[in-house]
């Protein structure tokens, strides 16, 4: 396909507006695609492009909050997201697969390595490796298929370029103060094993937020996206992106 052409983009409403314009806009930029204009509302994008069909399918197929593109009055859905997410859910993993591959992307990372500190079933070091991003997985109990613990992590200071984890809350840590105490343990743990201008992202319970984000700002972390994900009825989790700044 010749010229530039113009693709119309449907979003899941599945977290609010920013999670899924933030994430298309990362695909986009780690793709290389040449995007001229790239619009983005509640459930759609517009994105005007000189690259070839393929790379701009590349882009959604890879994305977890695009429900369909359509170039020239032709519909393209996404096909590769249903193997990746395919080769975990056999597991039953607490954490939704497509919550796994949607806190992936919001990294922006390439090819890692990537670290999640509370791998539990490794749902997300697994989705990563599909990927081709190199992964490392942890936990705060020993288990056989993962090599650390999650706060006493033997890895290089500097060496990890992403964070993306699901902590635990109120099943294993019941009350408030244990749990907001496991959360500010792990930032103080990871912080010094980023890189500079590597990201953080990660689930909390909503009634945690305040207390994250303060230990975060101490830490010099900065939140550069929040949305919200609805589990049920009055519980709901925040998805929280961080990165460390480059200075």
């Amino acid at each position: 396909m010749n010229g530039e052409m113009e693709a119309l983009i449907k979003l899941k409403r599945l977290m609010g507006t920013e999670l899924a314009c933030l994430e298309l806009r990362i695909l986009i930029k780690l793709s290389g695609l040449n995007s001229g204009n790239v619009e983005c509302g509640d459930g759609w994008a517009k994105v005007n492009t000189s690259s070839g069909l393929e790379q701009l399918l590349g882009v959604i197929n890879r994305a977890a909050l695009v429900k369909e593109m359509v170039v020239n009055g032709v519909k393209y859905k996404p096909t590769l997201i249903k193997t990746i997410l395919g080769s975990v859910r056999k597991d039953s993993p607490h954490l939704n697969p497509l919550h796994a591959l949607l806190m992936i992307n919001l990294t922006g990372v390439i090819d890692g390595p990537l670290i999640d500190p509370f791998a539990g079933v490794g749902t997300i070091p697994r989705i990563a490796e599909e990927l081709g991003i190199r992964a490392i997985g942890c936990d705060v109990k020993s288990m056989s298929d993962l090599v650390c613990n999650a706060l006493m992590m033997p890895i290089r200071p500097g060496s990890i370029k992403a964070v993306v984890t699901d902590p635990p809350f109120n099943r294993v840590f019941r009350t408030e103060s244990r749990l907001s105490n496991l959360y500010i343990r792990f930032l103080e743990s990871v912080i010094e094993l980023l890189a500079k201008g590597g990201s953080i992202v990660m689930t909390l319970p909503s009634y945690l937020l305040d207390v994250v984000i303060d230990e975060a700002t101490s830490l010099n972390l900065n939140a550069y996206c929040i949305g919200v994900d609805h589990v049920h009825g009055a519980l709901s989790r925040f998805i929280l992106c961080l990165s460390k700044d480059n200075g």
